[in-house]
């Protein structure tokens, strides 16, 4: 893609201009400034850790932040942490951007595009090798932010390895994470919860922390999966209590009747012509 054609696209569609930029052997970066220089040590040697089809350099200058990585084209390793770091599914992802025709590497896949459009890389070993390639850029991006980044959210696993038997929290580390739920919620819980054993919690870190609205969201499902149990369990216990009320009248009558067959045993009450 020529230089200008990356500047359109980084004004136009700033996430299709750093899925391609994260492909590319030598990123440009959002200045769009880098060159292949940036990526070479004095003697001109690449900078990476093992070169390879899968392989990324890094820069050769300036500070990984939070704004900007060298391991990542100076692409912010933050902004980078929300896309999957699965090479299928990078794989997808490359395979739907779409961008005008004359921008193009496959010029004649217009198939499924607006008019006018086209897909932006070819699919076969084009596109594997750039997939392979944003996996681990993604990767590192992500390793990156989780030592870096202080604040993040933690799962706190309640005993069943399940996606909705977890609770959402901020900390600085997984011990903080555990310490913060023991604090604030472990009190609230026993072995009457459901999904709930205190032997077998366990934390994982999930990103880094943006608000604490968050929280909230991410805490949803599981307060709502609890109402539901909870309105559930009610009519559970007012169904019971029902049989329960009803059983109990039942047992009576029958112990009642067979009182009364007794007392009235031989006194001819109750009696017919046959008995």
């Amino acid at each position: 893609m020529k230089l200008r054609d990356y500047k359109t696209l980084l004004a136009s569609n700033k996430e299709a201009a750093m899925l391609f930029d994260l492909t590319e052997r030598f990123p440009r970066g959002p200045t769009t400034k880098l060159r292949d220089r940036d990526y070479k040590n004095e003697d001109g040697g690449i900078l990476s850790k093992g070169w390879g089809s899968a392989e990324a350099p890094y820069l050769n200058r300036g500070v990984d932040t939070a704004e900007g990585s060298n391991m990542t084209g100076g692409w912010s390793p933050y902004e980078i942490y929300e896309l999957n770091d699965d090479e299928w599914r990078c794989a997808r992802a490359l395979q739907q951007v779409e961008v005008p025709v004359a921008m193009a590497m496959a010029k004649h896949d217009t198939w499924g595009c607006e008019e006018g459009n086209a897909k932006l890389f070819k699919t076969g070993a084009q596109l594997t090798r750039r997939a392979r390639r944003l996996a681990k850029r993604i990767r590192e991006a992500k390793t990156w932010v989780q030592n870096n980044i202080g604040t993040a959210v933690y799962s706190v696993n309640l005993g069943r390895w399940s996606s909705d038997s977890k609770v959402y929290v901020h900390a600085d580390n997984e011990p903080g994470a555990l310490k913060q739920f023991e604090l604030f919620m472990q009190g609230a819980f026993n072995e009457h919860c459901d999904d709930y054993n205190a032997d077998r919690l366990s934390v994982e870190y999930v990103r880094p922390a943006k608000t604490p609205l968050e929280l909230m969201a991410l805490n949803a499902p599981f307060q709502e999966r609890y109402r539901k149990a909870v309105v559930s369990k009610k009519a559970q216990v007012e169904k019971l209590l029902k049989q329960i009320e009803a059983m109990d009248m039942a047992e009576q009558v029958v112990n009642i009747y067979a009182i009364n067959m007794v007392a009235t045993w031989g006194t001819g009450e109750g009696e017919n012509a046959d008995a």
